[in-house]
């Protein structure tokens, strides 16, 4: 462990991909980190950060670490990752940008990952294990369900409904009022009215 990380709390990143890359470089800042990722083998290091075990490890490795969040696009995947952890007793923080804008009289899950210069306004509701890459804004009054990935520099404006396990494409609008039925996959430049 390195200076920097004496009084840093242990934390896991399940995946080491591009995604996971990026949230690692927010996550470090707090935490002393470690990836699990059943691309890599044990012993590997991305980005500096140790490989330390794949997502069969996860039993194995919670006598030594208490937190995790996994930042894996594939919303489902993702899902069923945090159903194993919650049963062995993992908690979940959330990775936030100190960019990010977040109103007080909004609520987050917990496990979500709010990237760089992303906008939550008022009374918007967050579900658990959401990922929202940089450059977002979420109107007031919307709802995001569990599970959701939405990509960079997209708009939610007021009152909207994201169901549980969508994908939001980049530089997505999704105009007022709209529900985003559970499962959707918006691609990147779609308008949804």
């Amino acid at each position: 462990m390195s200076e920097n990380n004496i009084m840093k709390e242990k934390l896991l990143l399940i995946g080491a991909g591009t995604f996971g890359r990026a949230v690692s470089e927010q996550a470090i800042l707090n935490y002393d980190c470690a990836f699990v990722d059943d691309g890599f083998s044990v012993g590997d290091t991305v980005c500096d950060i140790p490989v330390v075990g794949h997502i069969s490890d996860l039993e194995t490795l919670r006598s030594n670490y208490d937190k995790l969040v996994v930042v894996i696009g594939n919303n489902k995947l993702r899902e069923q990752i945090y159903q194993k952890a919650r049963g062995l007793e993992y908690t979940f923080p959330n990775i936030v940008s100190s960019s990010a804008y977040i109103s007080p009289f909004a609520k987050i899950g917990w496990g979500c990952i709010i990237l760089q210069n992303v906008v939550i306004e008022n009374k918007v509701k967050i579900g658990n294990g959401v990922l929202l890459n940089a450059g977002i804004d979420i109107r007031c009054d919307s709802c995001v369900d569990d599970y959701v990935l939405i990509y960079s520099n997209s708009v939610v404006h007021t009152q909207v409904h994201i169901g549980r396990c969508v994908r939001i494409g980049g530089n997505v609008t999704i105009s007022n009022g709209v529900v985003v039925p559970d499962g959707m996959d918006v691609k990147n430049g779609a308008t949804l009215y």
